[in-house]
């Protein structure tokens, strides 16, 4: 709830703070920032990296999270229709759960409670409205998902489609389980199969360009960076050099040193742990956090503190605030990097930015001498940019085309672009010229002729390879085990859906199912071929703990979705009939401004 309080958007008609409204509800700024950077947040989590601004809009995230709001002023907008409401008390009771409106003893505190709504431009009538819409939101949803139960035979048939499991032999067959020898051909064969698999031994499309280029690294050994500057470098960034012993520190504060000595005797004894000692006064890991801090932050705690060897636990020790418990959980020796030890890296750095600066300079210098229509090959020779030219294509790298300004201008490069300055990533900057295309071009097969015999004698070995796993599967069963055939036998039982099998292509388990039980299959991979047969199919036993413990996360999952999708399309039938009018402009402003600074 807390998280709701926010900033407006400024440079829109002022400090605007609203995207429009929802019937006779206004829809926040706040709102949807705090809609779209969780929604961001929740995706990223999922696939383990992070969006970029074009994947976030290409997916729609923004769309999502703009629905989501409207959908919930929409409710907010049937509330109010149907008169429900949050009573005071209620409201009074929310306000005192919000740890941020709490003082030292743990209670709430009308000062804290002002001051926190003032820094954030809220009024107090504002908040409390906003905690009596939530509410009661609250009460309507309690109302539309009572009594949504998962249908009985629906959790069975998932729990028994989950734990069921089967056993299986599998073996391999490789070269190693063939008779004859692969041919590599003859020379009619490689000519045919040169013709029939062109894209194996084809020259791709390429580009003639000609280019200029210049980056810091090819300016740096010729910046002149005096002794002095190095040293007022070095006394400027004294702080990264020089870094003080710290420590990662919690601090738990009590109203009585007596209640600070219980908790820390019983902490010591085991009775009580360092988080249960916080929630017990109403707070979170985070409101006791002080991060990352050196000795003279913590005043006459410091020498405590600092004292430990390793991690561990403090106190009572008094503070300005009240005795407190510390809790030190990493130890940060400190670095002292004289001057002399640093002195390259600072000369390379200032190199690399003098040369960054000169080339600001030289661009525009370069800038002049294309629009004066001057040649590149005479730019280089009258400036410190190097002349190249080479055949480029999409698949080329090294040196310039490792860049991806480079990449995206020689891909639409064509022969009516005349060459201007552009810039490269580290600041650099690269001019660039087509002087002709060359057509992607089948490589004659004796320039090619060892590749072709080895992928000709790869594809007969693979073909080998699968005549005789059809041979074997068409003669193995149950009876007739796949060791019988001079293959490595492996079993494997019990298996679930759910399961992976060293050795083998994730592919395997799921064929494992597909497959009629005493029946062989097939399964290819790069290298060579698998041969599965399904021997006993076992369902899963209902009776044990575990089994029982699924069952109920599996009906626990299936009411939560469909309680989403319920009050879904509950909300979105709350906004059938509803003026919405949202500024689409502000919408878009927020948006590139939220994804612009990711």
């Amino acid at each position: 709830m807390f998280g709701m309080i926010g900033f407006g958007a400024a440079g829109l008609n002022g400090t605007q703070r609203s995207l429009g409204t929802v019937g006779d509800k206004s829809v926040s700024i706040t709102s949807y920032s705090n809609a779209l950077q969780n929604e961001i947040n929740r995706l990223q989590q999922q696939i383990g990296r992070a969006l970029t601004q074009e994947e976030v809009q290409t997916i729609g995230i923004d769309q999502q999270a703009l629905n989501r709001v409207i959908n919930t002023r929409a409710l907010d907008q049937l509330v109010t229709d149907l008169g429900l409401s949050m009573g005071d008390e209620r409201v009074s009771a929310e306000l005192q759960k919000i740890p941020a409106f709490l003082g030292l003893n743990g209670m709430f505190d009308r000062v804290s409670y002002g001051e926190v709504l003032r820094r954030n431009n809220l009024s107090e009538g504002d908040f409390e409205a906003s905690l009596r819409e939530d509410g009661a939101r609250k009460i309507l949803q309690q109302a539309v998902l009572t009594g949504i139960e998962a249908a009985p035979a629906y959790e069975d048939a998932i729990v028994s489609f989950i734990t069921q499991n089967r056993d299986f032999s599998w073996a391999r067959i490789s070269a190693a389980n063939i008779a004859a020898e692969t041919s590599e051909g003859t020379e009619s064969d490689l000519v045919a199969f040169h013709i029939e698999n062109p894209k194996k031994f084809t020259k791709p499309a390429a580009k003639i360009i000609s280019y200029i280029w210049l980056s810091p690294e090819m300016l740096a050994s010729s910046m002149d960076i005096s002794e002095e500057t190095l040293r007022s470098v070095y006394e400027i960034r004294i702080d990264e050099f020089n870094q003080a012993p710290s420590r990662m520190v919690e601090r738990l504060i009590f109203s009585e040193r007596s209640k600070a000595q219980d908790a820390m005797d019983e902490i010591v004894a085991g009775t009580l742990t360092f988080e249960s000692a916080v929630s017990d006064r109403g707070l979170t890991l985070a409101d006791v956090d002080l991060g990352i801090v050196e000795k003279t932050i913590l005043d006459d705690a410091g020498d405590a503190v600092f004292s430990l060897m390793q991690p561990g636990l403090v106190g009572p020790i008094d503070t300005n605030l009240g005795p407190a418990l510390f809790r030190v959980s990493a130890i940060l020796d400190g670095s002292i990097q004289a001057y002399d030890t640093v002195k390259d890296q600072l000369r390379m750095e200032a190199s690399l930015d003098a040369a960054a600066n000169e080339i600001v300079a030289i661009s525009e210098d370069v800038d002049d001498l294309l629009a004066g229509g001057a040649a590149l090959e005479d730019i280089a020779a009258e400036t410190d940019m190097e002349f190249g030219v080479f055949e480029w294509h999409v698949s080329a790298s090294g040196g310039i085309s490792d860049f991806d300004a480079f990449k995206l201008a020689a891909t639409t490069l064509t022969a009516d672009n005349f060459p201007t300055i552009a810039s490269i990533n580290g600041g650099g900057i690269f001019a660039i010229r087509l002087d002709g295309n060359i057509d992607a071009e089948l490589k004659p097969l004796n320039e090619v002729r060892l590749e072709v015999q080895a992928a000709f004698a790869a594809q007969n070995l693979k073909a080998a390879i699968i005549d005789r796993a059809s041979e074997v599967a068409a003669e193995v069963s149950t009876q007739t085990p796949l060791k019988s055939f001079g293959l490595v036998e492996m079993t494997e039982l019990g298996v679930t859906r759910g399961d992976t099998i060293d050795g083998a292509p994730p592919t395997m388990v799921a064929k494992a199912f597909e497959t009629e039980l005493g029946t062989a299959a097939i399964i290819e991979d790069v290298l060579g071929a698998l041969i599965i047969i399904p021997t006993v199919e076992n369902a899963g036993d209902f009776e044990s703990d575990q089994v029982k413990a699924l069952k109920e996360i599996v009906g626990n999952r299936i009411k939560a979705a469909i309680s989403q999708d319920i009050f879904e399309a509950f909300s979105n039938a709350a906004r059938d009939g509803i003026d919405i009018n949202i500024n689409q402009v502000t919408v878009q402003s927020i948006t590139t401004n939220i994804l612009g600074n990711r």
